[in-house]
């Protein structure tokens, strides 16, 4: 990662602030809500290539 999970966090919060307001609808609220799940699925997918004792001695 280029950016520390912390700074990752702050700036990925900041963009969604950035796109949802007090003008914000229901519908730009489920976009934002299915693009994260998208986004999730794909990690998820992405992780699976890690062996079982890297995952087992992670720390989060």
């Amino acid at each position: 990662m280029t950016v520390s999970k912390y700074q990752f966090r702050h700036e990925l919060r900041k963009l969604i602030e950035t796109h949802i307001s007090s003008s914000s609808t229901f519908e730009d609220y489920v976009l934002i809500t299915g693009e994260l799940e998208e986004a999730k699925n794909r990690l998820e997918l992405d992780a699976e290539k890690f062996p079982d004792e890297e995952v087992d001695a992670c720390e989060l």
